[in-house]
Order: C-alpha cells, then structure tokens, then sequence
C-alpha cells in the first residue's frame, strides 16, 4: 500500500508540476515586452502549482502578472536617477526586482524601505552625529544617552525623518513622500502581519521617492553652513568679536533650526567630557544665538537645571545655570524638577504616538503624565506648548490601522488635559497649524473630523476674544482634510495678526 502510494505521488508531482521555461536575455540587450510577459507567465503558473501541490495557500499571495509587467516596463525609466557606478552595489534593487517580478510586492516594499533608512542614517552620519543626537534628546528622553553610529538604530524611523526634515537634510514635501513610504511598509509590506495591497503604479512611486529623496540626496548650501559652525565650535578657537557676524547669520535660518542649534551647543557645553576651548567658543556665542530663539526653547533649557538638580547632576546643573547667567535668562530657571519631568513624559508620549501600534501603547504615558501636573491645577509655562501639542496630537489620533490611530484607554486623560486649554493654549494651537509634524495627519478623514470638533467645542467653552473666534472659525469652515494648508491661507494669517503670540 505504502509503494502504491508513493507512485501516485510520484506521477501527480511529474504530471502536475512543470519547471518553468524562463527566456534568459543576453548582456546588453534590451528585452521586449513580449519577452518580459512570456517571461513573468512562464514563471507564474509553475511557481502556483507547486505551493498547491505542497498544500500552501495561492489565494491573495502573488500579485496579478499585469501589475507585475507595469512595474518591470518602467524600472528603467525610474532608476535614471541612480548613477550607474550605484546601481552595480545596488544589491537591494535587485532583491526588489525579484521580489517583483515573482508578484510579492510586500517584500520588494520592505527591501526598499531598509535601503532608505540604511542611506539617511548614512546622511545624519555625514552631517553632524551629535548634532542629530542633541535633537534626538529634545523628542524624547530614551534618547538623551545616545553617543555613537552604533546607537543611530535606536531612533525610531519616523523620529529620524523628523529629525532630518529639522535640520535640512530633506524639507517639508520630501518628509511627506517619505512618511508615506514608512506608512506602507509598517502597513503593506511583509514586515508586519497585514492584508493590505498596493499597485504597481504605487511601487513605482515609492522607488522614486526612496531613490531620489533618500537613498541620492544631498544637503544643500544652508545646511552645510551649520555643519561647519559646529565642526569649528569644536576644534578651532573663534574670536569673540566674530560672534555677532555669525548670530546674524544664524538669526536668517530657519526658527526650528536656530532652536535646534541653541539646544545643540547648550548640550555640548553640558557635556563633561567637552575642552575648555569648546566651551570658551560657545561663551562668546551664545548670547547671540539665544536672542534669536523661541520662547519654548529657552524654557525647555531652563527647565533643565530642576532637573539636573533633583538627579545630582551638579556639574550640568551648573553649567546650565552658567548658560542662563550669560544670556540673562535667570527667569526662565525652573528650581524644582515638575516643568523637565513633565517635559520628559511629554516628548515620550510623542515618540509612541508615532510609533506601531500606538492606539495600544499610549494609555500607560498618559497615565503617567497625569501624576506630573501640578496639584494646583494649570500647566507650567516651560511645558506649555509642548503640552498643547501632543496632546491635542493624540487626541486627535492619525486615523490609520484599528481604532484610526486614538488610544481609546488614553482619552479620558486627554479630554481632562484639554479641559485645562484657556486662552494662552488656545493661542498655541492657532499657532501649531504653523508645524509640520502637528499637520501631518489631517489630511485623512477621522483627524480632520476630530480637529474641527475640538476647535468647535474649545470656542464655544474656552474663549470669547473676537479675533481668537475668527481664526478658529477659518478653522472650522476650511475645505474638508486640507487643514494641513490653513497656514498659508491670506485669511488665517490676516485673523492671525490680532491674536497676541504667547
């Protein structure tokens, strides 16, 4: 019985499975479509009969031949933008190429993703690595201990885009296309369990995103300008009379940059391990770099020296009370720790929000920044902003996976923190349509639902400033999920003009 059955599947594996006869062309020479469809199809029907024969599924495994050959017919095209020395240690191309060709469109997804992330973390590298880790610092806490190209990984990919779009590395568009393609590996790719399409029009598009946005871009002139100033801080001595020139150029910088150069040279001259030069450079310059720096940023620094004081950190903490002195910021010294530690939770909520599956994980940080608000009720100055914004963030939720992106344990802390908005919060949120990363999401339906309630429900409880109600009520009439382009409205701005920035 045994033999008998033997030969049966013997002749059902001779009967039923055919290698595939697959056109191989030769060096140099261009195969035509016919070719490539003949190709495609001699290699498809075999491939699906042997995952039948072994009891595999088929169903939903392998993309359709003609999105397939779209792909392939205008692979050409689409890497004219790689140089050709690039292509030949392109490995991840051809991992993509074959996982196209075969219809698995969720691997070719996932090898292109870990390409561009593999060259923008080689872009932060070239750039300034401490640099990239002193902003690091200033989105979340787990951040503060990183030191080397080894620790790059433990940023999140969506915070190292951020952290590429705040120095320059890639502007606001680019960061968009490429938050687009992290979007689709997370949710259409084999690195997570989904069952999610895409189409070979859309593969298309993220290959030349991830080809010309990532994996061949370059830092332009303005951005090489502060990578220079940091590598001088650190290794030249630069006379003090020269320090007003460079405020004033840095003052023409972008604001988010300026902030950001402010919080980096506040950490390098934090940093015990630092020379004397180093800090004699920053002495002279800081000062001028502080004048031109936000509101926020000087008393996220001033926050800092409860915090080094509660954990006995003496060194930074005095070397923070030195940064405050010369810049005459002793009113934006926080002496306890309440404003850094609620800072601290803040920027951590922030990273999980963005992060997989954040609609399970942000309950127990929202909990936690709970404990941090003061007995007396309000919201410390120093945290204010950065309260408004992730909170209002997460509230809001991205509106993609299960439950649209909103931590439904979570919102019953988020709806009594916004129960604490008066007029100054308000007026940061008019003012955060302004950040990119606060608008990023309100192109989908349930964040552009939720936005326009809370603006809703904030003006009819919360104020009674007429000019406040105007740019809210731009807010709330603007064109259905085009809120992420209220900035720039003629309208929002002129209501804008009235308002008092706090």
């Amino acid at each position: 019985m045994a033999n008998k059955e033997t030969e049966i599947k013997s002749e059902i594996i001779t009967q039923e499975y055919i290698p595939p006869k697959i056109e191989i062309f030769e060096p140099g020479q261009g195969p035509s479509s016919d070719r490539i469809s003949n190709s495609i199809q001699a290699l498809n029907q075999p491939l699906a009969d042997m995952l039948s024969h072994i009891g595999l599924p088929t169903e939903n495994v392998l993309y359709p031949i003609e999105e397939r050959k779209r792909v392939i017919f205008s692979l050409e095209s689409t890497l004219e933008c790689l140089p050709y020395d690039k292509r030949e240690k392109a490995n991840y191309l051809s991992k993509f190429t074959v996982a196209i060709t075969v219809g698995l469109f969720d691997g070719a997804i996932t090898f292109l993703w870990d390409e561009t992330i593999t060259a923008i973390r080689k872009l932060v590298q070239d750039f300034d690595l401490q640099h990239c880790f002193n902003i690091a610092g200033t989105m979340s806490p787990r951040y503060k201990n990183l030191h080397n190209v080894d620790d790059l990984p433990a940023i999140s990919e969506h915070d190292l885009l951020e952290i590429c779009r705040r120095i320059g590395l890639i502007n606001d568009i680019n960061f968009k296309r490429l938050e687009h393609v992290n979007y689709l590996r997370n949710h259409a790719s084999s690195a997570h369990p989904n069952e999610n399409e895409v189409t070979g029009t859309e593969i298309l598009t993220l290959l030349e995103y991830c080809l010309r946005y990532a994996i061949t871009a370059e830092p332009d002139h303005s951005v090489i300008q502060i990578k220079t100033l940091l590598e001088n801080i650190r290794t030249k001595e630069i006379p003090a009379d020269d320090c007003n020139a460079i405020g004033q150029d840095i003052a023409k910088q972008p604001q988010e940059r300026i902030d950001d150069f402010m919080t980096s040279i506040y950490g390098l001259y934090c940093d015990p391990r630092q020379e004397q030069k180093v800090r004699d450079n920053i002495e002279h310059l800081v000062p001028h770099v502080w004048a031109c720096c936000s509101e926020e940023t000087k008393y996220a620094i001033g926050a800092r020296y409860g915090v080094y004081r509660k954990n006995g950190e003496i060194d930074k903490k005095e070397a923070t009370n030195t940064i405050l002195e010369l810049v005459d910021g002793s009113n934006y010294k926080d002496e306890d720790s309440l404003a850094g530690e609620l800072i601290d939770k803040l920027q951590t909520l922030r990273t999980v929000h963005f992060e997989w599956n954040n609609f399970y994980n942000e309950y127990i940080h929202a909990q936690s920044i709970n404990t941090s608000l003061p007995k007396t009720g309000g919201i410390p100055p120093a945290a204010r902003k950065l309260f408004v914004k992730v909170i209002t963030m997460c509230f809001i939720g991205n509106g993609k996976g299960n439950r649209n992106g909103v931590d439904e344990g979570a919102e019953v802390y988020y709806k009594k923190f916004i129960s604490l908005y008066n007029t100054k919060e308000l007026v940061d949120l008019l003012y955060l349509f302004e950040d990119n990363e606060f608008v990023t999401d309100f192109d989908a339906n349930n964040p552009d639902k939720r936005i326009r309630g809370l603006v809703k429900a904030l003006k009819a409880a919360r104020t009674t400033d007429v000019h406040i109600d105007k740019a809210l009520d731009i807010i709330i009439s603007f064109p259905k999920n085009k809120l992420s382009k209220v900035w720039s409205d003629t309208r929002y701005q002129e209501a804008l003009k009235y308002v008092n920035k706090n």
